[in-house]
């Protein structure tokens, strides 16, 4: 009873403090690193850093390369102490020891936080997704998120988290990695697309705090009903185009084939349940390199395009004015 008692306070603390606190973006958390390298050891570095504490959580990582930037032991363990509270991943903690000059100041904030536990182990919680037996551990997920960080590229940093969701996440690291990434729309994407993959489902609307005002609304809305297909606004029950992310990938498959009709073959196939807007579509066919082809590929596409209004555009993509005025005599014969 004690022990079940335990952990249910454990859970409704890390629950309260993760509603306190909001993560920071990396580009955030760099801009920090560089205005406390510029005043490291001045008076106000140490208050910077508490300020902190008070408006973010953070990973054990980010706490240890903080209080690298503050001018002696004494600061360092208050700072790592009041940290603690909002640390993501306490188990990971033991990390920031290794910023002190003394060994016994070490200690000292190891009794303080870590060492006030207890030492009974506490089992992983059950998923809540059938999917989902367990979540990425927390090395996996160290270095998933360090390989994150070192892209500069928001189409790059959500390939490599979609790559890895293979391996299920919670939620808090959810939004550590998408934290990491400046646009809202790339941002939104992912985090609808890990609904499937999240362990703990339950806390999943927490992540909309990741995101601005409009696309948390939208976000929230998904999550009242993740499997109502996804359409396109201005056209009711007409599917969307594909994501970026998608599209890109489909580009680069594209890029790959050496020989035309390997290209050809490989938009046909992969468009027979896929949508695209005329700019998408246009970008496709800059891709082959006989106007034959492309001609032909675009009067297949006018049917997987969702603003046909504006697919006069794709003529601009062919080279010969007779294979122009086809298209277009198409296109009128499809309006």
């Amino acid at each position: 009873m004690t022990k079940l008692y335990t952990i249910v306070l454990v859970l409704f603390y890390t629950q309260f403090v993760f509603a306190q606190c909001q993560f920071m973006s990396e580009r955030d958390f760099q801009t920090v690193k560089y205005r406390l390298g510029n005043n490291r050891g001045n008076i106000n570095t140490f208050q910077s850093a508490m300020d902190l504490n008070r408006n973010y959580c953070l990973t054990s990582n980010q706490a240890r390369e903080i209080a690298n930037f503050l001018a002696n032991d004494r600061d360092k363990l208050d700072f790592l102490q009041s940290s603690f509270a909002n640390v993501s991943d306490k188990e990971n903690f033991t990390d920031v020891m290794d910023v002190f000059r003394l060994f016994s100041s070490a200690i000292r904030l190891y009794h303080q936080t870590l060492g006030t536990r207890s030492i009974t182990p506490i089992n992983q919680p059950i998923s809540s997704n059938p999917n989902c037996p367990r979540a990425m551990h927390s090395n996996a997920f160290n270095n998933l998120l360090g390989q994150i960080s070192t892209l500069n590229d928001d189409r790059q940093k959500a390939s490599q988290i979609l790559n890895a969701a293979s391996q299920c996440m919670t939620t808090n690291q959810i939004i550590q990695v998408v934290s990491t990434i400046r646009d809202e729309n790339i941002k939104l994407d992912i985090l609808k697309r890990m609904y499937s993959m999240v362990f703990d489902g339950e806390n999943y609307s927490q992540a909309a705090n990741s995101l601005s005002p409009a696309n948390r609304t939208l976000f929230l809305a998904f999550l009242q009903n993740p499997n109502q297909p996804i359409t396109n606004p201005n056209i009711p029950n007409t599917p969307t185009a594909l994501a970026e992310i998608d599209f890109n990938n489909f580009l680069a498959s594209i890029r790959k084939q050496s020989f035309e009709k390997d290209k050809d073959q490989l938009i046909k196939t992969y468009m027979q349940n896929a949508f695209m807007t005329t700019t998408q579509i246009r970008q496709v066919i800059k891709l082959l390199n006989f106007d034959n082809t492309k001609l032909d590929l675009a009067k297949f596409l006018f049917d997987k395009c969702i603003d046909k209004q504006n697919y006069f555009n794709v003529a601009d993509e062919l080279q010969f004015s007779s294979s122009k005025s086809e298209l277009n005599d198409y296109v009128k014969s499809r309006q």
